[in-house]
């Protein structure tokens, strides 16, 4: 006997495969969702075809943005002689809300670590992301 119908099963694989999410949590998930109305299902596939198909990276600083140039990069008050170079775009909000900080940044989307051997190595997704090194 299977464990679960094969939809519910392979939602609950799809979810495993985000970062922090183990099979209890995939499970949770996945029987919340079953039981949310059909309308949140379709507003939450909606919101990632949507973030697939409009978020790419700026061509100045490499953050993920729907609009090229970001806003950062955009804005005329920023300072384009700062340049902070964070691992994720995560880490440029974090940043950001500390208001202190008015340069620019430049997103690695990894850590690089010459000294352990690990580098860009080359555009490995579509947004040319160094992914996993």
């Amino acid at each position: 006997m299977k464990d679960f119908a094969a939809p519910m099963a392979r939602l609950i694989d799809e979810l495993k495969r985000l970062p922090g999410i183990g099979q209890k949590s995939a499970q949770r998930i996945a029987f919340h969702l079953e039981r949310a109305p059909r309308e949140d299902a379709e507003r939450l596939a909606a919101s990632l075809i949507d973030m697939k198909d409009k978020i790419r990276l700026c061509r100045v600083c490499n953050n993920l943005t729907e609009l090229d140039p970001c806003e950062f990069c955009s804005d005329p008050s920023r300072d384009p002689s700062v340049v902070c170079v964070v691992e994720t775009p995560y880490n440029a909000l974090a940043i950001e809300k500390t208001r202190e900080f008015h340069g620019l940044y430049h997103v690695l989307h990894g850590a690089l670590s010459p000294l352990h051997g690990i580098g860009r190595q080359g555009d490995a997704n579509r947004y040319g992301h160094p992914g996993r090194f």
